[in-house]
């Protein structure tokens, strides 16, 4: 019930994005991690304001990963118009490090949802800190 509920929330989400894709200068910015949910044993999680666990994405297609505030990770970003195709319809997607399997990512202005199509798959859900 609770995958059940969760798909009915990420697709509405969708579904309420913009058509015309994502503009990768309104990703620049640090975004914190907020809620995450998913995974087969339908984890759902709020993390409060100031956790440290953020994501960077810069104008030159990189990224930098925090964890409690210290930087884990960092690569390269790629945006795939229309690249993920999402119970029966497509979205755009987002591949780290020139990875083949991307993730659906929908862009609000406060807000990033990045998530994978798996059944097990995590959503997370992101608010913008900074441009």
């Amino acid at each position: 019930m609770r995958f059940f509920l969760l798909f009915i929330c990420v697709a509405t989400a969708i579904n309420g994005c913009e058509k015309g894709g994502i503009n990768p200068s309104n990703l620049t910015g640090k975004w914190e991690l907020r809620h995450y949910s998913g995974t087969i044993a339908g984890v759902s999680k709020d993390l409060p304001a100031g956790n440290g666990t953020m994501l960077q994405f810069n104008a030159d297609s990189t990224y930098k990963h925090f964890t409690d505030f210290k930087q884990d990770n960092q690569g390269s970003y790629h945006i795939s118009p229309k690249g993920v195709l999402f119970g029966g319809v497509r979205y755009d997607g987002i591949s780290f490090d020139d990875r083949t399997t991307k993730d659906f990512i929908v862009l609000k202005a406060d807000s990033l949802t990045i998530g994978n199509t798996f059944p097990d798959g995590v959503t997370s859900l992101y608010i913008r800190k900074s441009n």
